[in-house]
């Protein structure tokens, strides 16, 4: 927060709604700008923003931004995200919370070993390219213990073509998608796996 500046927070009950307000008067960043890390927030937390957000309660119709409720049909599972690229990361972790998901994010591979022991998710959606232990690496090391044997792996990565496909099938990967990944697609891989 910039010096000077006011930091404040609300959660109010509206109709059966939580309606959240963050103000932060020291940044002057467009409400645009804000509500979109509003949506990163909430799977994070809370810091230098300044904006509203409607929070439906789970009997109400819900706002048309939200996926649609067939989403909902699918099992609910524990997943692990895992990718260097915050902004990816966390992009894809909100929409699999909105299809019905819990989701747990990591950013390196070193982070990605601790939530998957930690945690034992039921699938795992990985970037391949990241500094430090790779997703090579990552899947090699888990597929090692028992605990992971029959976790689905799946890239989630830039890296396309017929080559990338192989390596990433020969290190132990299931699937093989390429940046950005369709909400469709995703929704359908999940259903299949």
């Amino acid at each position: 927060m910039n010096e000077g500046g006011h930091f404040s927070l609300s959660v109010r009950l509206d109709d059966g709604d939580a309606v959240i307000t963050v103000v932060d008067e020291g940044a002057r960043i467009s409400n645009e700008v804000l509500t979109r890390a509003l949506e990163l927030a909430l799977a994070r937390r809370f810091t230098e923003r300044n904006y509203t957000v409607r929070m439906p309660h789970e009997n109400r119709h819900r706002q048309p931004s939200m996926p649609p409720p067939t989403y909902r049909a699918n099992p609910r599972r524990r997943i692990l995200v895992v990718d260097d690229n915050v902004d990816a990361a966390e992009s894809l972790g909100i929409l699999l919370r909105q299809m019905g998901h819990d989701v747990q994010v990591a950013h390196d591979g070193h982070a990605a070993l601790e939530a998957a022991r930690t945690n034992r998710p039921q699938v795992v959606l990985l970037d391949i390219g990241m500094p430090g232990i790779d997703g090579y690496h990552v899947v090699e090391r888990l597929r090692s213990e028992p605990a992971f044997a029959r976790v689905p792996f799946v890239a989630v990565t830039g890296q396309d073509g017929d080559e990338a496909r192989q390596r990433s099938r020969e290190a132990g990967f299931v699937e093989h998608l390429v940046k950005p990944v369709a909400a469709d697609t995703l929704r359908r891989l999940l259903e299949r796996i």
